[in-house]
């Protein structure tokens, strides 16, 4: 894990204005106030936005969402290419991850 992204993790640990990702649903909607307030090598750990009045959404066990991450490099080091989509969702482009820089 990137030692810039560790670092932002224990910001965000420490204050819930610095976060790790944004979640939203499946469409891309962000849930207001929900964030990612810390992340391990398992999962992630979501909650609201330190003083929101926001209420949490209904996300039983086994829910999908989508995370807006703060830092590309986690997201992007794990594949391999990208799919690329349109409006509608589906796939317009595949582009090729570029490794060893």
């Amino acid at each position: 894990m990137p030692a810039g992204w560790r670092c932002r993790a224990t910001a965000a640990r420490r204050n819930r204005r610095s976060t790790r990702g944004v979640v939203c649903d499946l469409a891309g909607k962000p849930y207001p106030d929900l964030i990612v307030t810390d992340a391990n090598q398992e999962h992630g750990i979501i909650g609201l936005r330190k003083g929101s009045n926001a209420a949490l959404p209904d996300l039983p066990i086994g829910s999908r969402v989508r995370i807006l991450t703060n830092h590309a490099c986690a997201t992007g080091a794990q594949y391999d290419r990208y799919q690329v989509l349109d409006g509608e969702g589906g796939v317009s482009a595949v582009w090729p991850r570029i490794n060893g820089w």
